[in-house]
């Protein structure tokens, strides 16, 4: 296996990686996304995720990142080994595992309509809390995740890590408004709002049939576009002395609940 070395930022792989580190329009623009550490590289084998480039630190690799060079050496992508310098530039986290994959985004056709469960997303901002939002939501069986324009990418290479292979189990659609959600998602449309509704607990019913659940951005919670097209509210009952809940920390919240219902049931 020959391994090419990159040493400057003048290198024309290493400008588009480091494009596609920092901009989610480079992402979408390129179809493709970096995917750091071992359980992202073992996920993206597993699930035979294509792969188009294989990145290393030339300060070397973890024992678990060595024990996956002899799969990855299986397939076609080409090896490349980056200056350390270079690699932390584009690393989504400080001190990762000197494991980079260059993953192809999968293609999807959207369906005319969802009839199953959707995790609905209006403008969440942190990539990281884009990430736990979808591994949480195919945790608890939620496969679907619909978010709108205003959301960050789906699949920076920040989220990509905060998922943990989560991605490669979700069928993900992006930029999708608030009223296309309406005819899109079959499911009732339940509003997760910190500032009324119905008690999440106390509340009977709502987990029957497919759901979907509306989580809104960090600051200022659902939009109001989103709150017209909700057909219930329901809030988590907090302690007074805490105004709210992380939106990654809600939807745990109210997703598990559903599950435990359902089961229950």
């Amino acid at each position: 296996m020959q391994y090419q070395p990159i040493q400057s930022e003048a290198n024309a792989r290493f400008k588009r990686w480091k494009k596609l580190a920092d901009s989610g329009r480079a992402v979408k623009k390129e179809g493709a996304t970096l995917a750091e550490g071992v359980h992202l590289a073992q996920t993206a084998l597993e699930r035979s995720v294509p792969i188009n480039a294989v990145i290393l630190r030339s300060k070397g690799i973890n024992a678990e990142a060595e024990s996956l060079l002899t799969g990855l050496q299986r397939g076609s992508a080409p090896f490349f080994v980056l200056d350390s310098t270079l690699y932390d530039a584009i690393s989504p986290v400080e001190h990762g595992a000197g494991l980079m994959l260059e993953v192809r985004l999968p293609v999807l056709n959207r369906p005319q309509s969802l009839d199953e469960d959707v995790l609905y997303l209006d403008g969440v901002q942190d990539p990281g809390n884009i990430g736990t939002l979808i591994r949480t939501a195919v945790a608890s069986g939620v496969t679907n995740i619909v978010a709108s324009a205003g959301c960050a990418n789906c699949w920076s290479a920040k989220a990509l890590r905060a998922g943990m292979g989560a991605h490669f189990a979700a069928a993900i659609y992006e930029n999708v408004s608030p009223e296309e959600v309406v005819g899109f998602c079959r499911g009732r449309r339940l509003a997760a709002d910190a500032r009324g509704g119905s008690d999440l607990y106390a509340t009977a019913g709502w987990e029957k049939g497919p759901t979907v659940w509306m989580m809104g951005s960090e600051g200022q919670g659902l939009s109001d576009a989103a709150l017209s097209v909700a057909e219930q509210r329901l809030y988590i009952p907090i302690q007074a002395d805490c105004e709210s809940l992380n939106v990654s920390a809600a939807a745990a919240v109210c997703l598990f609940e559903q599950r435990r219902r359902r089961r229950e049931r």
